[in-house]
C-alpha cells in the first residue's frame, strides 16, 4: 500500500472508516431482550414467591461496549435458601450472538445467549476478499435476494462450554435446571 492508498483512503468520504451502524439502535434491542429475559424469569418463578426461602431483587449495573460506549442496566439477584444467583449481562456485542447473560452462581456459571431461533451450534461464515474479488462479489450481490428470505427471531438459549459449543431452548424447565445447577453442588 502506498502514501496514495493511504491518502485515498483517508479522503474517501466515510467517517473515520467505521460504517453507519446504528449503535443506539443496537442498544435499545440489546436492553429490551435483556429486559424480556428478566420478566420471563419472573415468571417461571413466580410460584416460588410465596415461600420465604425464596427472594428476587434486582441491582443496577454499569456495562462498557466499545462501540455503544456506557450504560446501565441491571442484574437480576435470585435467593434460594441462602444461596444466591446473578443473572448478569455481559453485553451485546458478542462474537456469534446479539448478547450474552451469564447466570452465576457459588457452583458455577451458565451462559445464555440471544441467537436465531432455528440454531443449535454457532455458525460463521468467513469470506476472504481481494479488492477486486470484493468488487465483483457486490456487483454480483446486486438485486438477489438474501439466502434467506425469513427474517431472523432472536431467541435466548444456553450455550455450552467449547470446544464443542451448543445452544439449547430456554425454558422454564431448563433455567430450573441451569439455576440448581449453579447453586448446589451437582443436580
Amino acid at each position: 500500500m502506498s502514501l496514495k492508498d493511504l491518502e485515498a483512503f483517508l479522503n474517501d468520504g466515510e467517517e473515520s472508516g467505521q460504517s453507519k451502524f446504528d449503535w443506539d439502535k443496537e442498544k435499545k434491542r440489546w436492553l429490551e431482550a435483556v429486559d424480556r429475559l428478566f420478566t420471563d424469569v419472573t415468571s417461571w418463578l413466580e410460584p416460588l414467591s410465596a415461600n420465604p426461602n425464596f427472594n428476587i431483587r434486582f441491582e443496577k449495573i454499569t456495562l462498557q461496549e466499545e462501540q455503544i460506549g456506557e450504560y446501565e442496566t441491571k442484574r437480576m439477584i435470585i435467593e434460594l435458601k441462602g444461596q444466591k444467583a446473578a443473572l448478569e449481562p455481559i453485553g451485546t456485542m458478542i462474537i456469534g450472538s446479539r448478547g450474552r447473560i451469564d447466570l452465576k452462581g457459588s457452583n458455577g456459571t451458565v451462559k445464555f445467549v440471544l441467537v436465531d431461533k432455528r440454531l443449535n451450534k454457532p455458525k460463521v461464515t468467513v469470506n476472504i476478499f481481494t479488492e477486486k474479488e470484493y468488487s465483483q462479489h457486490l456487483a454480483n450481490a446486486q438485486g438477489k435476494p438474501s439466502e434467506s428470505t425469513e427474517p431472523v427471531e432472536y431467541v435466548w438459549k444456553i450455550v455450552t462450554p467449547p470446544p464443542n459449543v451448543q445452544f439449547f431452548p430456554l425454558n422454564e424447565e431448563t433455567f430450573s435446571d441451569a439455576l440448581l445447577q449453579v447453586i448446589r453442588n451437582g443436580w
